[in-house]
């Protein structure tokens, strides 16, 4: 997986505005989350740039932001539209969970967020309904961003 540079992350700040773009208008199956997308890839990007991210979360986070970006995941949104996000929104509210608990104290997140609805609530939602919203593909998300290499332990909700 390639590596993307701080600077680069710059350019890809834009990038929320494609996803707004790209679910505008749809209605379907989890749209109250699926609309949610862009305010989570932005908060991904900003947390980069807040002092108080644990050092040892950059990688993490990087690897939530360039999940986004890659065409073809293990849920893609080429394939299944707007829908195809979801694996994107869930590894999203699993990287904010670990970096809260790595921070020790939401406001991290808090602070990042500019959307409409409560972050930590959003997490909880999204990390409680895993199995509906991504089946038994977690395993597979976190294999395709190298998760095991970044010596990091999987948790599964908001303490």
């Amino acid at each position: 997986m390639h590596t993307i540079r701080r600077e680069e992350v710059f350019d890809l700040k834009r990038f929320d505005a494609i996803l707004e773009k790209d679910i505008s208008g749809y209605d379907g199956e989890f749209s109250q989350l699926i609309h949610q997308a862009p305010a989570l890839y932005k908060m991904m990007t900003r947390l980069l740039d807040d002092r108080a991210l644990p050092r040892s979360m950059s990688p993490l986070v990087i690897a939530a932001i360039a999940y986004f970006i890659l065409p073809e995941d293990i849920i893609p949104e080429e394939k299944y539209g707007p829908i195809g996000y979801v694996d994107d929104i869930y590894l999203c509210a699993f990287v904010a969970n670990e970096v809260a608990k790595e921070a020790a104290s939401p406001d991290i997140l808090a602070r990042n967020w500019e959307g409409k609805v409560p972050v930590a609530t959003l997490v909880k939602e999204i990390l409680d309904r895993e199995k509906e919203l991504i089946g038994d593909k977690k395993d597979r998300i976190m294999q395709y961003i190298g998760y095991d290499q970044l010596g990091l332990s999987q948790t599964d909700s908001i303490d």
